[in-house]
């Protein structure tokens, strides 16, 4: 099993860790590292990845049911083989996952990155997915923040899909929207980490909390309550995360708190939410972006975490360059 010793070695040794960008004709992995899937949820996305010329490879328990107080694409077992054996081939050039959950974080450290290290390859997805980010961002390889192949029962924007076909085939990645009451205006350039601020939060102190200098933090969430909010910001402000980055990029925060009390329930940035976020992290005096579109949102945009990024942020609108 790979330890953090030889992923440190590799990276000082200067060894290629970025994902090559895909062609027309290569495979892709589709696994299901977290919640059960079914199989009539995912046929509109593989039939996407076909119309790119790109070849889907079903995982061999993507479709299993492990029910251990909630339903697991398969055991922690039969999850890890599906996971080893596409980190291994070296046929995959990409593994995307069918859908979040959680359960991903059952399985860095049972995995052996050796191979993964030497060769890496696009993980793509989101949301519990965000484990495998933060876990592989410390080691410098990039990965993709997009959409998982089940898609939410909303509709979807087609630059969801448009711009994860530019980050896999190595496209011009860049976004410009437009500007926010909230927003504090500056530029900064540097790594950009995080995803799911649940997922972040969960994993605080251990091996895959994300480590670093030079950081833009992006961070989304759904489905939480506006205390609990409040505690993940703060644990992040008390680990001194948020004193060491040097941009702050807030996606969509939706069906936040309880729908009785929350008449933006439905909204997909809940005003409260960012009302908090701002409060907390106005004494930062870092270029911070709100309202930008990713997250569990039928608009959510690819995001090359790991990658270096410009963000610049003005009184009329915000740019964010992959570079």
């Amino acid at each position: 099993m790979i330890d953090v010793k030889f992923a440190f070695y590799t990276f000082n040794q200067n060894l290629k860790l970025k994902p090559e960008f895909l062609q027309k004709g290569d495979k892709i992995a589709i696994l299901a590292p977290s919640g059960r899937v079914f199989k009539e949820e995912l046929e509109e996305s593989i039939d996407f990845l076909i119309s790119l010329g790109l070849v889907p490879v079903l995982g061999r328990h993507l479709f299993e049911d492990f029910n251990r107080g909630y339903h697991f694409a398969g055991s922690i077992q039969q999850r890890k083989e599906d996971f080893q054996n596409a980190v291994d081939e070296e046929e995959f050039k990409a593994i995307w996952c069918a859908r979040g959950g959680y359960g991903a974080v059952h399985l860095p450290d049972l995995l052996d990155w050796e191979k993964f290290l030497q060769k890496p390859k696009w993980i793509i997805g989101y949301s519990d997915i965000t484990v495998f980010h933060n876990h592989l961002n410390n080691w410098d390889i990039a990965t993709l923040h997009a959409v998982t192949l089940k898609k939410l029962n909303l509709k979807y924007n087609e630059e969801s899909f448009n711009s994860l076909k530019q980050a896999l085939f190595g496209e011009e990645l860049r976004y410009e929207i437009p500007a926010h009451r909230f927003n504090k205006i500056g530029k900064s350039r540097g790594k950009l980490v995080g995803g799911n601020l649940s997922i972040i939060y969960s994993l605080n102190g251990s091996i895959s909390s994300i480590q670093g200098e030079n950081l833009i933090l992006f961070i989304e969430d759904w489905n939480e309550n506006w205390y609990h909010l409040d505690r993940m910001l703060m644990s992040l402000k008390r680990s001194g995360l948020l004193s060491k980055i040097k941009g702050l990029i807030l996606g969509s925060f939706t069906r936040m708190d309880k729908e009785s009390e929350n008449p933006e329930f439905h909204s997909e940035y809940d005003s409260m939410s960012y009302q908090i976020i701002q409060e907390l992290t106005q004494n930062y005096e870092i270029p911070t972006c709100y309202r930008f579109p990713a997250g569990h949102i039928g608009d959510n945009r690819a995001l090359i975490m790991g990658s270096e990024v410009e963000l610049i942020i003005s009184e009329d609108k915000v740019n964010l360059k992959f570079i």
